[in-house]
């Protein structure tokens, strides 16, 4: 990645998010003071901190302010801001440049614009001696596609406490962006829920003070969201106390559902940023014509691709069958059934790959293969 790029990377990986008045998620990053984003959703707080970053990054920049350094990111940055006149060296003039870009878009985004770019002003029309009928588009809906193959879609349906979906949608954005600080927890949490919400302890004594401020705000908002019956974290022994909830639906969170949720907020945030035109199925169920019925996590429709996504947090081989049916009876390439696995490490992925053909990814090559897929 580039200089730029790298460096609000590091800065968003050392955001801390946390829930603050009329239950906004409130998004900082410690090492730059100052600076404070509100959203209504944890994945709309990330998108306002990331905005935000690239203004206050392209200030600093071109006012040559000393920046901060955010995990071995910035130091060549901060020898051209502070050391190397903006005039005289074609590196930082390109930066320059890239900043006064972002600054553009920014301001004329805000300001209701379509970019910071003038436009260019449209030719006039060639005279036509005939106007020629226009081809229809062809659908992007999910449901024609499979009508086309002689199934059916059932959408699942919409949540009945739209409150409730909200404060879940945040818990899972942000369980996703840190899962490899609270691992551990989850390991314990998901098998405590499992068993129908027996209590659990688990230390943090070997975390970082940072990780230990993950831990405790993952369970706090559990418990705030009911998905926790109890919860208390001893400081002087630096160990949680907990209990899960035992109703159905939470259990249901608990053990795989935050991560499906995680998984399609990544996919949608990708096709936002490109633009792309799409229709989106979470949870729906594939009905056949024999009476055999499949729910899959997520459907998704594009232009140029139909892709099926699989979530598990856990066991996963007894599926494989299964999905391998389903993408012969939706005839797409067994490369387009993409299989997310929540802590697998990357060769075992690879081995899947080689086996079944399918596109399989964990927690950190989710991005990258959702790219690849959805283009």
């Amino acid at each position: 990645m580039g200089l730029l790029t790298d460096y609000l990377a590091a800065a968003l990986k050392s955001a801390i998010y946390k829930l603050g008045e009329g239950g906004f998620v409130e998004g900082t990053v410690p090492e730059i003071p100052g600076l404070l984003v509100r959203g209504r959703t944890f994945e709309e707080c990330r998108e306002r901190l990331r905005s935000e970053l690239e203004t206050w990054l392209a200030r600093a920049l071109l006012s040559h302010q000393m920046l901060p350094e955010l995990g071995g990111a910035g130091a060549l940055l901060q020898e051209l801001a502070l050391s190397t006149h903006p005039s005289t060296n074609p590196i930082e003039q390109a930066i320059l440049q890239n900043t006064r870009t972002i600054l553009q878009e920014l301001r004329s985004l805000r300001r209701g614009g379509g970019g910071g770019r003038p436009e260019a002003q449209p030719a006039a029309p060639a005279p036509q001696a005939q106007t020629q009928p226009q081809p229809k588009r062809p659908s992007l809906k999910v449901a024609d596609y499979l009508a086309e193959v002689g199934l059916q879609l059932k959408p699942s349906l919409p949540s009945s406490n739209e409150t409730e979906d909200k404060a879940l949608e945040r818990l899972a954005g942000f369980m996703g962006e840190r899962y490899s600080a609270f691992e551990g927890l989850y390991a314990r949490l998901k098998s405590a829920a499992a068993r129908g919400g027996a209590d659990f302890q688990y230390s943090l004594s070997a975390l970082s003070q940072q990780d230990i401020g993950t831990n405790t705000q993952i369970c706090l908002w559990l418990k705030e969201a009911g998905l926790l019956q109890k919860y208390t974290y001893s400081s002087k022994q630096r160990r949680i106390y907990a209990r899960p909830s035992n109703e159905g639906k939470h259990q249901g969170f608990l053990t795989g559902g935050w991560f499906e949720r995680y998984v399609r907020q990544r996919a949608q945030l990708i096709l936002r940023r490109r633009n792309t035109p799409h229709d989106l199925e979470a949870n729906p169920l594939i009905l056949y014509p024999n009476g055999d019925r499949f729910e899959v996590d997520l459907l998704v429709r594009t232009p140029n691709r139909f892709v099926l996504v699989e979530c598990k947090t856990g066991d996963f081989e007894e599926a494989l069958d299964r999905h391998q049916r389903i993408a012969s009876d939706l005839r797409i390439p067994a490369k387009q059934v993409l299989y997310v696995l929540l802590g697998i490490p990357e060769p075992v992925l690879d081995e899947l790959s080689s086996q079944w053909g399918f596109t399989f990814a964990n927690e950190k090559t989710l991005d990258e293969q959702l790219e690849a897929l959805l283009g």
